[in-house]
């Protein structure tokens, strides 16, 4: 899984061709691989506070894989060799 933490960029003006949201330091506690062909799930949470009841203005941004249609895949490649004719 994959959870970035964006935060408002206060450097941003009007017109020019910097990120609204941002951080100049992501550091990954593991090796992060996308693969080809398997299906994600990405989600985007704005935050207002800290759980602390700080005040912040950042989003969220966390990507995983979709284990439900992971599992669904299987499920139907099972079935298509379950139905593959025997050849005699």
């Amino acid at each position: 899984m994959l959870n970035i933490n964006l935060f408002k960029n206060d450097r941003k003006e009007e017109g020019d061709n910097q990120p609204l949201y941002r951080n100049a330091k992501i550091v990954s506690d593991e090796d992060i691989v996308i693969k080809a062909g398997v299906p994600y799930e990405g989600a985007l949470w704005v935050k207002k506070k800290t759980k602390s009841g700080q005040d912040t203005d950042m989003v969220s941004i966390q990507l995983k894989t979709n284990d439900f249609l992971i599992a669904k895949q299987n499920e139907e490649n099972e079935e298509e060799k379950n139905t593959t004719d025997i050849p005699f």
